[in-house]
């Protein structure tokens, strides 16, 4: 990845390589300021809608959990399924995982998923809350500015080497991408129009970019990343870049890249004539 460069009254710019392999200029800066406004209209079509159903931050902490954590597969698939979830759980998610009766829910699945995987999980939920207060107040326990330490220490008091539900708490993987938990990272850290701010054990600096496929094609895209793998060294690469831009919000950008770079704008890693037309970073 090139250092960034200075632009315009000490505006920082990053060096990416276009077409012909020589350089570009993408203020991601100005390309945010632009589109801030409109980006509260794609909160509907992303599984954050889901946590902005509710109020209390109990609930939201619960939903952010639940909504981020099956945010895989198609888009279709996991609203039809949170839908459910949420109509199960009823208007107080956290109500409903505190009060430890879970055949509601009993009934439902997502893709490997079955009913018995979602009591056991609410399960483990609720046995959070009783010990701990919260999802938020147990990764606060074992923080110390690496979050994946964080998470994979609280693995282990909820488990201790049992392989149980390695799907929604992963095991010591250093190159795991971590996509689901660092979403729901910046859900609860970050404050704005879209996430909501509730954790403060962590700087939003310090976050880590929730590495999808939308996200690894607009990084490769834009020379943030030359990894070959989707891991962990890659999100940590793309979110370096993402610095250069706001050292002290860098995942301020990610829901635009992701929606508007990434689903709507259909980057594919490559550049192509059309991203021209289509790409609102693109720049010759």
């Amino acid at each position: 990845m090139d250092r960034p460069g200075q632009g315009p009254a000490g505006v920082a710019f990053l060096r990416t390589p276009n077409v012909t392999g020589q350089g570009t200029d993408i203020n991601l800066e100005d390309v945010y300021n632009r589109e801030r406004d409109s980006l509260g209209t794609l909160i509907a079509s992303d599984p954050i809608r889901f946590v902005h159903r509710f109020k209390a931050p109990l609930d939201r902490e619960v939903a952010g959990f639940l909504a981020s954590q099956f945010a895989y597969g198609r888009v279709d698939g996991i609203v039809r399924f949170l839908d459910a979830l949420f109509a199960a759980t009823g208007p107080h998610p956290h109500a409903f995982v505190v009060q430890g009766d879970f055949s509601a829910i009993e009934p439902l699945y997502y893709r490997l998923h079955k009913g018995r995987d979602l009591v056991a999980l609410f399960g483990v939920l609720r046995r959070i809350y009783d010990e701990h207060g919260g999802i938020g107040r147990l990764l606060a326990t074992g923080f110390d500015n690496d979050v994946r330490e964080a998470l994979w220490s609280a693995r282990e008091r909820l488990f201790g080497t049992n392989g149980s539900l390695d799907f929604f708490f992963p095991k010591r993987t250093p190159a795991g991408p971590m996509k689901r938990w660092s979403l729901y990272l910046r859900w609860m850290v970050r404050k704005d129009a879209i996430d909501f701010g509730i954790w403060d054990f962590m700087d939003k600096r310090d976050l880590v970019v929730p590495l999808d496929t939308h996200i690894y094609a607009i990084g490769r895209c834009l020379g943030w990343t030359k990894r070959q793998t989707q891991g962990w060294n890659a999100a940590r690469d793309i979110t370096a870049a993402l610095k250069a831009h706001c050292p002290e919000d860098p995942l301020k950008y990610d829901f635009l890249l992701c929606h508007r770079v990434g689903i709507t704008g259909g980057c594919t890693g490559k550049r192509r004539p059309v991203c021209k037309e289509k790409c609102i970073v693109y720049a010759l």
